[in-house]
């Protein structure tokens, strides 16, 4: 009878420490479960990110290259409103004399423009090969002047020098002391020296100028035409 009763309460023992391991194996089951899916969530925000750091990456690439474009465009268009500006013209009778310091701007060239001044050579339209040969430089800047004047003959130099040598100056800058007359200009489309000819200046008594300011301004367009237009063989 006792041996029987031991044996019933050992295995009583056994059955409720085999259900305590149970419990614990549950509840390390349910914390493997928290972690794991913890672990999964976390890998899913990194690749998330890390996809949303490629696209961001992506963005700006194509946001770097659309202002590529943009810069790019606005450049082309600039080029084609002065490349009109410049073809506009219906028959070039004349062409512009250019001071040789703002055609030979470069900082390399400022003793060599003082030298051609001090010679008379005050425009690019005074150089020729005899000119340049018998300057007292170094071979490499006489070698340059060569190649400049040559591109200058051949017209290629950038669009402000192009206009002015085909154009005349502009008539904001002779006129820059008579802001009322060059909004007007521009009101009527005119916007180089070579708009003005035959244009009236009278008709501008009717725009509130006097006499002696209409001389005036007639007297520049006169003065810049004797100094620096040539004509055209």
């Amino acid at each position: 009878m006792l041996k029987k009763l031991f044996k019933s309460k050992k295995e009583s023992e056994l059955i409720l420490k085999n259900e305590l391991l149970e419990i614990e194996i549950e509840k390390l089951k349910n914390e493997i479960r928290k972690k794991d899916g913890f672990l999964k969530c976390k890998n899913s925000l990194f690749i998330e990110k890390d996809n949303e750091k490629k696209q961001e990456k992506n963005w700006q690439e194509i946001e770097e290259q659309l202002k590529k474009y943009y810069t790019e465009n606005t450049e082309l268009r600039e080029v084609v409103k002065k490349s009109e500006k410049v073809i506009s013209i219906p028959h070039l009778k004349f062409n512009y004399l250019i001071q040789i310091e703002k055609y030979l701007y470069e900082a390399r060239f400022k003793e060599l423009v003082e030298i051609l001044k001090k010679r008379g050579n005050k425009f690019v339209q005074d150089l020729n090969e005899y000119v340049i040969e018998h300057l007292s430089i170094e071979d490499t800047l006489k070698l340059e002047l060569k190649k400049k004047f040559e591109k200058f003959q051949k017209l290629e130099i950038n669009w402000e020098i192009k206009t002015q040598l085909l154009k005349g100056e502009k008539l904001s800058k002779i006129y820059s002391k008579y802001r009322k007359f060059t909004n007007i200009m521009i009101n009527e489309n005119k916007e180089f020296v070579c708009d003005l000819d035959g244009y009236r200046f009278d008709i501008l008594i009717n725009k509130g100028f006097s006499l002696h300011e209409i001389e005036e301004l007639k007297k520049i367009y006169q003065d810049y035409i004797l100094k620096y237009r040539i004509k055209n063989p």
